[in-house]
């Protein structure tokens, strides 16, 4: 019986091995073992599996053989033990590098309503066969615009570690996703992954043609939470009324997050002087009125209006029938830039207007015209009754309008008679003609049109458009400017 399990045993062995005993080598499922090979399997059907052990059953063999090669089933991984560690077959010795990197969740959201900022953990994981940690670089790229900043807190890991991923953007930065790709690499090996950012779109408003009184919720965005709007090269936005603005975000969304980008002209009207005297000027208008957060780039101009100065003097009316005739002596304060009307008359009241009276200036209308300018200006009246003759000067000065986000101003001597005379002349025998001065009758005068500068003292210029006024946060801090793309007032 033993015999013939020998002989079967040899016919197996016969039938699927093929031994060499030249080469002392042994061939499976070949009959021409490689010369070079110990055992040489040929299959197109079948692979070789050596042993499978958990990284615990693989540190208790004993004294493992230099070249032992085992399959780790806690890392999915073929290790080889090179005779002091075990290493992944794809590593060279013992303090060789494995490195991963891992996101919390796939992608990060910015909506750009509650939240103009992200900032993403990255996990990043370093394991060597020693077990020894070892240096790690982090760097990364990304496809955001200069319009957002984006940076690590760390650039470099002792080990395994976390480094913190800040995005900052703003209004400007163009929606939809963008990728971060984070590098991380520790002796020769490198990796890396991406994660997704998704920006939420704003809607975008082009003004490229003029305007009159601009109100942008009009326009339908009333409900949007993110706006950005452009103000076209040498478009004009302007007012109708000191009391509107040229331009207004109106009834839009006050939790609105706006972006403004003004390559145009946008003007307040200026104040108009008063028509009566002893009222105050009228303000000039604001520029751009502002009722969200907002981040302003203004490459153009904004410019508020000017107030605008004092109408001053005294009107003494005298009704003569239909008519009203008003003897006046004075002049109407100057109009704010741009396009003030100068003040004048006493809103209708006289029909005829007699003595020195002047209106006010006219400002003009483009942002290199001259605002309402002061009236100045003096008339001279000789008189002569018998022996008594002189002469009766009388300057009117009414305030100057405001240039563009500047206030108006009034006049320290509105009415003034400086220069009037009165003397009384005699022909005396033998001497001629000889004249006395009668002295005080200036100072008499001026202390009457005192009397009347006075009583306007409680008046008071038509102070400075606004050149923004805010409600919500700006990206430009309040403050008074006077430079070539600012002028006038912003705050709230």
């Amino acid at each position: 019986m033993k015999t013939l399990n020998f002989i079967i045993g040899i016919l197996f062995l016969g039938f699927s091995l093929s031994v060499s005993a030249q080469q002392n080598n042994v061939g499976i499922n070949t009959n021409t073992p490689d010369p070079s090979a110990v055992l040489h399997l040929e299959s197109d059907s079948q692979g070789l599996l050596v042993p499978t052990l958990t990284a615990l059953q693989r540190d208790a063999i004993a004294a493992p053989a230099t070249g032992l090669i085992i399959y780790n089933t806690d890392d999915n991984q073929e290790e080889i033990y090179n005779g002091t560690c075990w290493i992944p077959s794809y590593l060279k010795t013992c303090d060789d590098c494995l490195i991963d990197i891992a996101f919390a969740q796939p992608s990060y959201p910015i909506d750009r309503i509650n939240q103009m900022s992200v900032v993403i953990p990255v996990t990043i994981i370093q394991t060597t066969p020693s077990a020894i940690a070892l240096p790690v670089e982090v760097s990364m790229v990304h496809t955001f615009t200069e319009e957002s900043d984006v940076s690590l807190d760390l650039y470099a890991l002792p080990g395994s570690g976390v480094v913190n991923l800040t995005i900052n953007t703003n209004v400007f930065e163009r929606g939809g996703s963008h990728y971060v790709t984070i590098f991380a690499n520790c002796g020769d090996a490198v990796i890396a992954k991406s994660i997704a950012i998704d920006v939420n779109p704003c809607a975008l408003v082009s003004i490229n043609s003029d305007q009159t009184n601009y109100d942008l919720a009009a326009t339908g965005v009333t409900g949007n939470n993110c706006v950005v709007v452009t103000i076209e090269e040498n478009v004009s936005i302007r007012s109708a009324d000191p009391a509107i603005p040229a331009f207004t975000t109106g009834a839009i969304n006050p939790a609105c997050n706006l972006g403004i980008l003004n390559k145009g002209l946008t003007f307040g009207l200026g104040g108009d002087g008063p028509l009566l005297m002893g009222t105050n000027g009228e303000d000039g208008g604001t520029a751009m009125e502002i009722n969200c957060n907002a981040e302003v780039r203004n490459e153009g101009m904004i410019y508020g209006g000017g107030g605008s100065g004092l109408t001053v003097g005294a009107f003494v009316p005298v009704g003569v029938g239909p008519f009203n005739i008003c003897f006046a002596v004075g002049a109407g304060g100057g109009g704010g830039m741009p396009d003030g009307l100068g003040g004048g008359d006493t809103q209708g009241t006289c029909t005829f207007v007699v003595g020195p009276w002047f209106d006010g200036n006219n400002a003009e209308s483009l942002y290199d015209d001259d605002e309402g300018v002061e009236v100045n200006k003096t008339v001279s009246t000789p008189f002569s009754a018998g022996p008594i003759q002189g002469m009766i000067v009388i300057t009117a000065r009414g305030g100057s309008g405001g240039d563009f986000g500047e206030s108006g101003t009034g006049s320290p001597q509105p009415v003034d008679f400086s220069g009037t005379y009165l003397e009384i002349c005699l022909n005396i025998p033998f001497l001629g003609v000889i004249c006395a001065p009668v002295p005080g009758l200036s100072g008499a005068l001026n202390g009457i049109s005192n009397t009347i500068n006075n009583a306007f003292n409680s008046s008071v210029p038509g102070a400075a458009g606004y050149a923004i006024k805010r409600l919500g946060t700006l990206t430009i801090p309040d403050g008074d400017y006077q430079n070539p793309s600012l002028r006038g007032p912003v705050g709230p």
